[in-house]
C-alpha cells in the first residue's frame, strides 16, 4: 500500500484509494486554514496544492486501471463515487496484476476487529457522501431548526445503511462489540469532524468552550441515528436468510 503514490502506472484497491481520498481532503482543509490565518507565503502553499493534486490524480488513475479503464475516466463528473464503491477486476488486465492477489480475491472485504485501517476506509466513503448531502441541504434548502434536523437524521440513516450493505454485502451482522459500538462510534466521530470542518471553513461557525457540551451532544445524536439502520439491516437480511433456508 502506498508503494508509488505519485506514479500513474499500475493498479490500487478501493482500500488505498479511499485512504488517499481522505488524506487529500484533510490536507486540503488543513493547508487552506493555515493559509487563511497567515495571509502570506502564497507560492509555498500553491506548490503544496500542486503536490496534493498530483497525488490525488495519480491514485485516481491507478484506481481507474484497477477497473480496466484509462486514468482519464476520473475526470468524468461523479465517476469518483464509482471508484470508491466498485470492486476491481479480479485478474490481471492490461494495466498490471490485481493488487489484491490470489488470496485476497477469494475473501470478502468487510470491517473486522483488529483492522482499524480497513474499518476506517469502509466508513470514510459513506461519511464523505453523508457530509456532502448535509452540506447541500444547508446551502440550497434554506431551512433550519427542526426541518434541518430531520434531513440530517434521514441522511445518516440512509448513508449508514448503505455503508453496512457495501461492507457486509447482505451477510448477517455479527453480534460483536466492533459492529455494535465501535463502528457507529467511528462513523459518528468522522461525520462530526467533517461537518465541523465544513461549517468552520465555509460557514464561519467557530467552536467555543462554553458550547462544548452541545458539540458533544451532536456527536452522540449522530451515533444514536446509526442504530435505526443497524436494526433495519439485521431484520432485513436475517429474515431473508431464514426464508432462503426454509
Amino acid at each position: 500500500m502506498f508503494k508509488s503514490p505519485f506514479s500513474f502506472e499500475g493498479r490500487i484497491r478501493r482500500l488505498e484509494y479511499g485512504l488517499s481520498y481522505l488524506i487529500y481532503i484533510l490536507l486540503y482543509f488543513t493547508v487552506a486554514f493555515i493559509w487563511q490565518e497567515l495571509q502570506k507565503g502564497g507560492v509555498v502553499f500553491f506548490l503544496l496544492y500542486v503536490v496534493f493534486i498530483w497525488f490525488f490524480l495519480a491514485q485516481g488513475a491507478k484506481r481507474c486501471h484497477d477497473l480496466g479503464n484509462s486514468g482519464f475516466y476520473q475526470l468524468i463528473p461523479f465517476y469518483g463515487l464509482w471508484l470508491i464503491f466498485q470492486d476491481g477486476e479480479p485478474h490481471e488486465n492490461k494495466y498490471g496484476f490485481s493488487p489484491k492477489g490470489e488470496k485476497a480475491d477469494k475473501n470478502v472485504e468487510q470491517p473486522k476487529g483488529g483492522s482499524l485501517v480497513k474499518t476506517l476506509v469502509g466508513v470514510s466513503s459513506p461519511v464523505l457522501l453523508n457530509t456532502l448531502f448535509i452540506a447541500l441541504c444547508i446551502e440550497y434548502l434554506y431551512t433550519s431548526g427542526l426541518a434541518l434536523f430531520l434531513w440530517i437524521a434521514l441522511s445518516i440513516i440512509i448513508s449508514y445503511f448503505v455503508m453496512l450493505v457495501i461492507n457486509f454485502r447482505g451477510r448477517e451482522l455479527p453480534d460483536s462489540k466492533e459492529v455494535i459500538i465501535k463502528l457507529p462510534l467511528l462513523y459518528a466521530i468522522l461525520l462530526y469532524i467533517c461537518l465541523r470542518l465544513y461549517t468552520f471553513y465555509f460557514r464561519g461557525v467557530e467552536i467555543y468552550i462554553q458550547t462544548i457540551h452541545f458539540e458533544l451532544l451532536i456527536a452522540v445524536l449522530f451515533m444514536a441515528f446509526t442504530y435505526l439502520p443497524f436494526l433495519g439491516y439485521k431484520m432485513l437480511f436475517k429474515t431473508k436468510t431464514g426464508n432462503d433456508e426454509a
